[in-house]
């Protein structure tokens, strides 16, 4: 069996977990806990340092970031082989973030039949590959545009759906999500999934959501989260994550940069595109500061020690993984505070009038 190194961390971190637990129950030596308190202090110390090191780097080019510059980096990464379709971009993925991956979009239509299902039309910003845009169109039978900044993906979606002839209620439009090319009011519903960690100035690309959406209009959106567990057993980090829920300055600076990889100082890439993270507070106010009222909001893809060990004992299958990892994502959303804890942040927002 191979051992990944988020494996590797997590399970040592469980282990001395147990010990220390054993060591209150029975054992009562003192000098484990404070040994075992040391080593997770100093473990959460370095992670706060790697934190303010890739803000401290990251910042400097993201200020300096042009929407010139995010679609030529786009460009450039959608022309790579192993990158330039939906498929090779799942497959890429370990097996574990590979079933959350297509899982993200299982939640978000899950969404759309839950809330979108009556619209009269659907705007897809940010469409990609065009995925949620054809649930829209071909599963629940309403008019759909797909807008999208990445030209060459809007031709692998016409081209992966077999579109051969130009279908009726069925539109691509190449634009940018902070100044889309459409009148105003023209949309019952918008679909902004990963999108607004994308943008320079995220506050912007929500204007733009309300400003396409008629009267009681509907915003199904999905971000990355900062309250995200990152498959971590130390309990200062959690703690903070928690904590974060309700006090989002706890909290590390976080705007990173983003590629294939997530941005790291030390080994730095050629090329990067925005990519934030919110905190759930800081997603709401946002859309209460663009005048969205919420009517739900949950989180997604729980990043905890028990998915990373069902992945080894399913030797990376992912149809096994889906399997169990269905029953064991529905237990842990409905924990107390730890179903808060996602990776992605999945939201629904109505548009308040006046």
């Amino acid at each position: 069996m191979k051992f990944s190194k988020r494996f590797k961390k997590s399970t040592l971190e469980a282990g001395i977990l147990t010990a220390l637990f054993l060591d209150l129950l029975w054992w009562h030596s003192g000098f484990l806990f404070w040994l075992t308190a040391l080593y997770f202090f100093f473990g959460y110390v370095l992670y706060r340092r790697e934190a303010l090191l890739n803000f401290k780097h990251s910042e400097p080019i993201r200020s300096k970031m042009t929407l010139a510059d995010i679609r030529a980096i786009e460009e450039e990464y959608t022309r790579r082989d192993d990158f330039n379709t939906f498929e090779k971009r799942a497959m890429v993925r370990s097996p574990l973030d590979r079933y959350f991956y297509l899982g993200r979009y299982r939640r978000v239509q899950d969404l759309l039949d839950r809330y979108g299902a009556g619209a009269g039309r659907i705007l897809d910003i940010g469409c990609g590959f065009g995925i949620h845009t054809m649930y829209a169109f071909r599963q629940l039978r309403i008019p759909a545009v797909g807008l999208e900044l990445n030209r060459m993906k809007l031709t692998e979606a016409v081209r992966a759906f077999r579109l051969d002839e130009r279908p009726r209620n069925l539109n691509w439009v190449c634009g940018e999500a902070e100044r889309p090319p459409f009148r105003p009011a023209s949309f019952d519903c918008i679909l902004f999934t990963e999108v607004l960690e994308h943008l320079l100035d995220p506050s912007a690309g929500l204007a733009a959501c309300r400003y396409l959406l008629r009267e009681d209009g509907l915003l199904i959106l999905t971000t990355p989260s900062s309250h995200n567990l990152n498959y971590s057993n130390n309990p200062f980090v959690i703690a903070e994550k928690v904590l974060g829920l309700y006090w989002d300055r706890i909290l590390p600076p976080y705007h990173n940069l983003h590629a294939q990889f997530e941005f790291n100082w030390k080994k730095p890439e050629p090329a990067y595109g925005v990519h934030y993270h919110f905190s759930q507070r800081r997603l709401a106010f946002l859309l209460q500061q663009n005048r969205f009222e919420t009517i739900w909001w949950g989180s997604y893809e729980i990043e905890a020690f028990p998915f990373l060990l069902l992945e080894l004992l399913a030797q990376g299958n992912v149809k096994t993984i889906a399997k169990f990892a269905d029953l064991l994502e529905k237990l842990s959303e409905r924990l107390p505070l730890i179903g808060h804890l996602g990776q992605h942040l999945l939201w629904v927002a109505r548009k308040r009038t006046g």
